[in-house]
């Protein structure tokens, strides 16, 4: 169930679980990667899924899907709360297909006022008439379901945002193109709509790796916080900590940490949900704190509480029409570039435009992590003299050859500011920005370790003319072993390598979210063998080449 107002996602931060290591799925920054692409999720969009189920549009052919209705233009055009300027560009040209109704409940009314698609997304625009709108953090409703004539059930995104006009939220349905060229008939059900605010519960106890605090109240629904780590670089302080909770789902509130320290209070810079440790929610937030202000300093738990219910059930029954299907689509393919593709690592296929999107499908080039496996992290497109910022969207592997290639597919993705009756004129090009080379070698980097001891010993490491510190000791049993660097190019080491009487072994699953870099890396090892000599690799590391960009003229 969604618990996101437009504000709240504009300033959370993303988290995407980092899945178990595994040299079959070619370890584990790869699967980090690959989980963020499936999310539709890249560094240049600000959409929080802070245990919001967002429901990505699906991918499928890239075939244009507008109904051209002129009417449709009459609406007012301000639905590009979201960043979505494709949305009101299509709804000013006329296309989508016009809705007017309304139903009533609990002296709250919902109105339909059109649908607009595009072959891959659909959106149904609505707005809620509220008699005195309450202040509110996130709003949401407890459930909706748009299902058609033939008994197929969708579960949209709900995106809500309070609108000018006194008293009235302006919204859309988001999903996956459902009508492709057909006409249909549509029901949908929208029940209960719930405003929260957050609330805050100071954690009693000290703060200390291990330690258990409990708040303050258990009015929320929070047992305890246990924490599991804290780890300091420079100002950069990370906690991970297990959330204890007798709620059914408590990642549906937003629980997270907030420092206090004297008058001033930080918030996270970043929060990632982890895979649930037992029963247990599994969290991790970066603050950025000087180390005078975490001397004394309060940790308190902050979520989301009810503060208004609307109840009742909004259903309505629409016709769709989308046999207008290929009336304002401009496509065309893209010539095979070997440079190009060498240079970004993707063939570039087609060029598609739609009353929504800019797509540009493609198909990952080459994994050759020896080499070293380059991945643009930002990518925008030059229209004429605008220029927009887009996103990388991921639908799927194509080849999959074991400890060589992992190959993906899926296309680049723009808002388009403007339209134009006539495209085949209109200059293009993609701006590539943020490179990261992603690199695992184990024909080098081989670095003998003395024995072991609870006493910190360190190696020092050449990567790439990168100097990278690798802090090992015997915690118990175990051997703890930490990775940093002070080169600001060196985002970090994702999963080592030790090697014990010839056998390679990995370290523990410790799930952990991306990161943007650079970080420190605590890695444990556990049960080596003993009295055996031991040999450290850095396994999967990966670069930054913040300054080289890439240019591909597209049109």
């Amino acid at each position: 169930m969604n618990r996101f107002s437009l504000e709240q996602m504009e300033r959370a931060i993303s988290r995407k679980p980092e899945p178990a290591p595994d040299f079959e799925a070619m370890w584990s920054t790869i699967e980090e990667e690959v989980g963020r692409r499936r999310s539709g999720q890249s560094s240049t969009v600000r959409r929080s899924s802070v245990t919001r189920k967002w429901v990505p549009a699906a991918a499928s052919a890239v075939v244009f899907l507008a109904v051209a209705v002129p009417v449709f233009a009459a609406i007012n055009p301000g639905w590009d709360l979201w960043g979505r300027p494709g949305v009101n560009n299509a709804i000013q040209h006329g296309f989508g297909e016009p809705l007017d109704l309304s139903a009533r409940q609990s002296g709250t009314t919902m109105k339909l006022h059109g649908v607009v698609t595009d072959g891959e997304q659909m959106d149904v625009l609505f707005t809620m008439q509220v008699p005195g709108l309450p202040d509110y953090d996130a709003v949401d409703f407890e459930s909706v379901s748009l299902s058609d004539s033939k008994g197929k059930d969708a579960k949209p995104n709900v995106l809500l945002k309070r609108d000018e006009e006194k008293d009235t939220l302006k919204g859309m349905f988001e999903l996956q193109d459902e009508l492709k060229k057909s006409k249909r008939s549509m029901h949908l059900d929208a029940s209960n709509l719930v405003f929260y605010q957050y609330d805050d519960l100071p954690l009693e106890g000290d703060i200390a790796e291990g330690s258990r605090l409990a708040p303050s109240s258990s009015s929320g629904g929070f047992a305890a916080v246990e924490i599991q780590s804290i780890v300091r670089k420079n100002d950069q302080l990370t906690i991970r900590y297990a959330l204890t909770s007798p709620l059914e789902d408590p990642g549906n509130l937003d629980p997270h940490l907030v420092i206090t320290s004297g008058s001033h209070t930080y918030q996270s810079v970043s929060r990632a949900v982890l895979p649930p440790d037992g029963n247990d929610l599994l969290c991790q937030s970066t603050f950025t704190i000087p180390e005078r202000d975490w001397k004394g300093a309060k940790l308190h738990l902050t979520y989301l509480q009810e503060v208004k219910r609307v109840a009742g059930t909004w259903a309505f029954d629409f016709n769709a029409d989308g046999s207008k299907a290929s009336e304002a689509i401009y496509s065309k393919p893209l010539p095979a570039n070997e440079e190009q593709a060498a240079n970004v690592n993707l063939n570039l296929k087609q060029l598609v435009i739609t009353p929504l999107q800019i797509r540009i499908p493609y198909r990952q080039d080459s994994n050759d992590w020896t080499e070293g496996v380059r991945r643009f992290t930002n990518v925008s497109l030059q229209l004429g003299d605008q220029r927009i910022e887009g996103s990388d969207y991921h639908t799927g592997m194509y080849e999959k050859v074991r400890h060589r290639e992992y190959l993906d597919e899926g296309y680049l993705r723009f808002e388009s500011p403007t339209w134009f009756k006539d495209w085949s004129g209109e200059p293009m090009k993609l701006i590539f920005s943020g490179l990261e080379i992603t690199k695992r070698d184990l024909s080098k980097h081989w670095y003998d370790l003395a024995a072991p001891t609870a006493t910190e010993q360190q190696v020092q490491m050449d990567l790439d003319g990168r100097k990278v510190t690798f802090t090992y000791y015997l915690k118990g049993s175990q051997l703890i072993v930490k990775s940093s660097s002070e080169d600001p190019t060196f985002k970090g080491v994702s999963q080592s390598v030790i090697r014990a009487g010839g056998k390679e072994i990995l370290p523990d699953y410790v799930p952990a979210p991306p990161s943007s870099g650079p970080f420190t890396k605590v890695e444990t090892y556990s049960n080596l063998p003993e009295g055996t000599a031991l040999q450290l690799n850095p396994g999967v590391y990966v670069l930054l080449e913040p300054d080289e960009t890439v240019e591909a003229a597209i049109n």
